[in-house]
Order: C-alpha cells, then structure tokens, then sequence
C-alpha cells in the first residue's frame, strides 16, 4: 500500500544518515526499501529511485560550482553515456524485461555495491 507520511519522515532520515555514514548514494537504499515495505513495484521503485539519483546528483554539481565556480571537464560526456544507458535502460524495462529480471538486476546492484562498502571489489 502506500507509503505513510511518518514512515517517508523516518525513512528519509535513516537513509540520509546511512548514506552520510557510509559516502553512498542513498538511492542504492531506496529501492530495497520500497520494495521490502511493499510500498512499490520493482518498476515503480526503479523509477522513483532514479528521480531521486538525478536531482541528488544536479544538487551536488550544483554545489560543486558554488563551490569551486567550475564543472568537470568530462561532465557533457558523463551526461551523454547517463542519457544513452537512461534511453536503453527504459527501453529494456519496458520492452524486454519482466518484473523478476528488474528484482534481479537490483540484486546485482546491491550486491556489487556491498562488496565495494566491505572493500572487496
């Protein structure tokens, strides 16, 4: 069901928190979290994970150039390879992969995201 306003309250404080503990991006533990309270589908919680990543990632460039006045260099081409994997990744979640192949590919995520946290990849 949906989420309770209290819960995304705590929730949201918990993942700031983690994700300053550990210098991770905290949308690795939104979708596990959406999906584990039954609070989204995988498409869903693939969706809204990835809102949360760009607008986390344009307000850290956004206070890089506050803070140092310039951009990456490399930016427009990091901004080129984000929109062709965003176009194919769409394309293949809607087209080609049914929900468990998205539970997967999380599953994979998460697990290469905790073997770097452990210092083993």
């Amino acid at each position: 069901g949906p989420m309770p306003p209290w819960a995304g309250i705590i929730s949201g404080a918990a993942i700031g928190l983690l994700s300053g503990l550990t210098g991770t991006g905290g949308g690795i533990f939104l979708s596990p979290l959406l999906l584990f309270m039954g609070w989204a589908d995988a498409r869903t919680a693939s969706g809204i994970a990835a809102a949360f990543i760009l607008v986390n990632s344009v307000a850290g460039l956004s206070g890089n150039l506050a803070s140092v006045q310039s951009l990456p260099s490399e930016l427009p081409l990091f901004a080129t390879f984000v929109l062709a994997g965003t176009l194919l990744g769409t394309h293949l979640g809607i087209k080609r992969f049914a929900a468990d192949k998205i539970l997967k590919a999380l599953g994979l995520v998460l697990i290469v995201a905790g073997l770097k946290m452990l210092g083993l990849f």
